[in-house]
């Protein structure tokens, strides 16, 4: 993996912590605790965030190493290809959740994939446009 994958990966990864932040952390959280099974000691408060940004940048070098086998070099193929990945790995591992657990409903299972395949298909637009952009030579 080059520079330029190793930088763009670095920054799918935040794109992803900070819409994430904003998507789940701020806009939904209200939403998701209302449709949720609650317990005590469910969620941990305040979360790890030094877990959640390590995650992310998984997420961004998985999206950056995929992108360079794909060829994905702009924003419009990096959206479609990030949506169809996040769409994808959401919806199985929600479907999973789902059939072991008494977390969520339907709705907030269908919600919950909708967003995160928004959140994906964002970062891959900023990833792709990144990967895309020429080399400064």
């Amino acid at each position: 993996m080059n520079t330029k994958t190793l930088l763009g990966a670095l920054i799918a990864g935040v794109v992803a912590f900070l819409l994430g932040w904003l998507i789940f952390g701020i806009l939904m959280m209200d939403y998701y605790t209302a449709n949720m099974v609650q317990y005590p000691g469910l969620f941990k408060n305040p979360p790890e965030i030094w877990a959640i940004a390590i995650a992310n940048i998984a997420w961004g070098i998985l999206y950056a190493l995929i992108f360079n086998i794909a060829n994905v070099r702009s924003a419009s193929k990096g959206f479609s290809t990030g949506l169809t990945l996040a769409l994808l790995m959401v919806l199985g591992f929600n479907l999973f959740m789902y059939a072991q657990m008494n977390l969520y409903n339907t709705k907030i299972l269908a919600i919950d994939t909708v967003l995160n395949a928004l959140l994906g298909g964002l970062t891959g637009a900023v990833l792709g446009w990144w990967l895309g952009r020429p080399s400064k030579s």
